[in-house]
């Protein structure tokens, strides 16, 4: 499996899928560099851990779940604790969700401040497929894109609809895309698992 950062690398659900997950994070990680702090918005089990975050500065995961592996984790709701954390420790965001990561960016982008100059990286895991193929446009995506509920063949645009998200949200941070990463899981959520890397402008 090859990623490009101009396209999709196109790749099957499981367990290629891991793979692919796996080395999005690894470019963040390379590009951001390795100092770089990771808050891990649905760290789940510990697989993107175990298989790339241990590597980085530092550390700190959030689940719904009680996890009892030794990482530092908060257990509550991803979106309370980004909203009471100070965001500036962390240098990379891994929104992971199986549905749809933008509320969650949204919060980063009012919360987390880039420095002109600064890279920050955030991985994505987009999946609002099932949402697309009804013609619904999640709030958040709304908020970033200005799309309305509505528009018919949705599903069939849904690259198109990541793109206008992505653009959003680095206009909301005052920044610039630097580097993006993407891999794409062959299952009916259509999912898509984003890496990049954004600078903030002068």
């Amino acid at each position: 499996m090859s990623l490009d950062q101009k396209g999709p690398g196109k790749t099957d659900n499981n367990p290629r899928a891991f793979r692919a997950k796996v080395a999005v994070r690894r470019k963040v990680l390379e590009a951001v560099g390795a100092k770089a702090a990771v808050f891990d918005a649905f760290a789940g089990s510990g697989e993107m851990y175990s298989a790339v975050w241990k590597d980085a500065g530092g550390y700190a995961g959030c689940d719904l779940k009680p996890q009892r592996d030794g990482r530092l984790m908060f257990c509550a709701d991803n979106r309370r604790v980004m909203r009471a954390l100070d965001l500036q420790q962390f240098g990379i965001f891994d929104l992971d969700s199986y549905g749809s990561p933008w509320v969650q960016a949204i919060i980063i982008a009012d919360r987390r401040r880039v420095a002109p100059g600064e890279q920050l990286g955030l991985v994505l895991t987009e999946g609002a497929g099932f949402a697309y193929k009804s013609n619904i446009v999640p709030e958040a995506v709304a908020i970033l894109t200005g799309l309305r509920t509505g528009i018919v063949g949705l599903s069939k645009k849904q690259d198109a609809v990541i793109d206008r998200a992505i653009a959003g949200l680095a206009r909301r941070m005052s920044c610039t895309i630097e580097k993006r990463w993407q891999a794409e899981g062959r299952t009916g959520a259509a999912m898509r698992y984003v890496g990049l890397v954004l600078k903030g402008k002068g």
